[in-house]
């Protein structure tokens, strides 16, 4: 996934807005939840080397599994990220994050959610824009984990998905997954206004979908 940046696009008070999403090999340790087995003695490691090391069998899944931690807070987001391709290219729900709206306290700092539900699971990703790439909407995954017993779409504000792109960086090849901005070649003559155009739906057009201090 690393080769690839997504691409999406959702639509809000009469604009489109683009996240870009892109991974890291470095961020591979924190995603995968490698924090919390403090008690298992790894060998030194560049993070960025991380998953060379995994495949040329120097840290192996028995080994991990012997983390006290492993269950708890390994094994679900190892999970999380195995579907986490076929999230992305298939269907999910994209929420802004406002965390002073959830019944519950979290440290989790974030600006959008994505929630997958498919099979007997639920899987949820945190997305990130770090400080130097805020002008350009380059966002990381953060976290990615199953739901549990906390739901964080819990008062969540859901963004409406109108584009989805997979672009392949190094050739900048561009693979639409999913498109609501095309407009059918046999529908352009009843096109009046670029909200037809568009065809926002009418809680994103009124804006009713807004949230307090946003």
């Amino acid at each position: 996934m690393t080769k690839y940046q997504y691409a999406i696009t959702y639509g809000y008070r009469k604009q489109l807005h683009t996240l870009y999403l892109t991974f890291s090999n470095k961020d591979f340790s924190h995603l995968a939840g490698f924090q919390y087995l403090k008690d298992i003695s790894f060998p030194k490691y560049n993070p960025s080397k991380i998953i060379d090391q995994i495949i040329n069998g120097k840290i192996t899944y028995s080994q991990i599994q012997k983390g006290c931690q492993f269950n708890q807070s390994v094994k679900p987001r190892l999970t999380a990220l195995i579907h986490l391709k076929d999230i992305l290219e298939t269907d999910f729900t994209l929420f802004s994050f406002i965390p002073h709206l959830y019944p519950f306290s979290t440290t989790m700092k974030a600006d959008y959610l994505i929630s997958s539900h498919r099979d007997f699971n639920s899987f949820i990703f945190i997305l990130h824009v770090p400080a130097d790439e805020t002008q350009n909407c380059n966002y990381l995954c953060y976290s990615a984990f199953i739901k549990e017993i906390r739901n964080y779409e819990t008062n969540q504000r859901p963004r409406t998905i109108l584009r989805k792109e997979k672009v392949h960086i190094e050739t900048g090849t561009v693979c639409l997954l999913y498109d609501k901005l095309t407009i059918p070649p046999h529908t352009h003559h009843s096109i009046k206004s670029a909200d037809q155009r568009l065809r926002f739906p009418p809680s994103f057009l009124t804006g009713q979908s807004d949230f307090p201090g946003k």
